[in-house]
């Protein structure tokens, strides 16, 4: 069976897809979308392993979601790198936290032995890991376990991860640096890094990421104007990084001018793609920063992308910077209403 096979039957019978996958040799991607698989998900595991130790074998692409996991997701994750160490792509995500202490729920079955052991990862082929948490801090010697296997990891894409303290980010961080030389692109999505601001610039100092995606991360929550001149001296050295993505950290008008310095005649950055889309950004900042931009002379850097900012309140004044920062890159913006700009803030606080 060529390509992608996506199964999203609520009442999924475990058994019957054990069956089924292993005889699959010719599967290529493998979708298990809200099936409520409970305990059934041990089972899957086995045969998956099965599956992956046959001659011809092709699975490369596994995508897991679901509500819940009866095994903590970085210890479900673990145990899937295990059962198929040629997997190139593995995209999970759980949206509780795991009920394996909860012997009321029902198919709750303890894990095999076999499933959750101790031993070393061995090395695998992971290119790029996908990951959505669950509420709660997260064990991060257990996802360096898994980094430090996965040394062919070009993409990494963390979402709502959430650890004990800055150090076990830094640990993370220090992990990636050490193990994963392959890395490209690296993704924070809805963390609260507004304590991690040495770890955020430990990364943007890292010379061989090529993208960075701080999205929801609360950066600049706390001493901004001591951060953002670091952050951008960060910046000013690297040439090896291409993208940043920074949607949703409240900049400001004054942070965006701060980043405009990232495109002085000093600078030796190669960005040459910005997102600075739900960052509180007016016509009048956005005006300035492409008048900076024209000053130093700056040739075309690509992507500057706009989406859900204060750009309604003065309408001339934005379509003006806009129309001067055409000159100088790629612009993609949006007609906005910024009167939910209050309900937005609200809501991610």
């Amino acid at each position: 069976m060529k390509g992608p096979y996506c199964w999203a039957h609520a009442d999924l019978a475990g058994m019957l897809l054990s069956d089924l996958l292993s005889s699959w040799v010719s599967l290529e991607s493998l979708t298990l979308s809200y099936n409520g698989l409970g305990s059934n998900i041990f089972r899957l595991l086995d045969s998956l392993r099965a599956l992956s130790g046959q001659a011809g074998c092709r699975l490369r692409a596994l995508h897991l979601s679901d509500l819940f996991s009866p095994l903590p997701i970085l210890e479900l994750t673990r145990a899937i790198v295990r059962a198929l160490p040629l997997l190139r792509v593995l995209s999970i995500r759980v949206d509780h936290p795991s009920q394996r202490d909860n012997p009321a729920v029902p198919g709750n079955a303890g894990p095999p032995s076999h499933i959750i052991g101790d031993e070393e990862i061995p090395e695998n082929c992971l290119e790029q890991l996908e990951m959505g948490f669950p509420r709660g801090a997260q064990p991060a010697p257990l996802l360096c376990s898994v980094l430090k296997a996965s040394g062919s990891l070009q993409q990494l894409s963390l979402d709502s991860a959430t650890f004990a303290s800055p150090q076990d980010f830094g640990l993370v961080l220090q992990t990636l640096k050490e193990y994963n030389l392959a890395l490209k692109r690296l993704s924070f999505h809805d963390m609260n890094l507004a304590d991690c601001q040495s770890e955020v610039l430990f990364l943007l100092q890292n010379l061989t990421l090529q993208e960075i995606t701080f999205s929801f991360c609360r950066l600049f929550e706390k001493r901004p104007a001591q951060f953002l001149p670091e952050m951008v001296a960060a910046m000013k050295g690297n040439s090896t990084l291409k993208g940043l993505r920074l949607p949703g950290n409240r900049l400001g008008n004054a942070g965006l001018l701060a980043l405009a310095d990232v495109f002085s005649e000093d600078s030796s950055s190669s960005l040459c793609q910005l997102d600075i889309s739900s960052n509180c950004i007016k016509p009048d900042g956005l005006l300035e920063f492409a008048k900076r931009l024209e000053r130093w002379g700056r040739g075309a850097f690509g992507h500057l992308r706009l989406f859900q900012n204060w750009l309604d309140q003065d309408a001339v004044t934005a379509r003006e910077a806009i129309r001067r920062l055409r000159a100088t890159c790629h612009v993609v913006s949006d007609s906005w209403d910024s009167s939910q700009a209050f309900a937005d803030y609200v809501s991610t606080m």
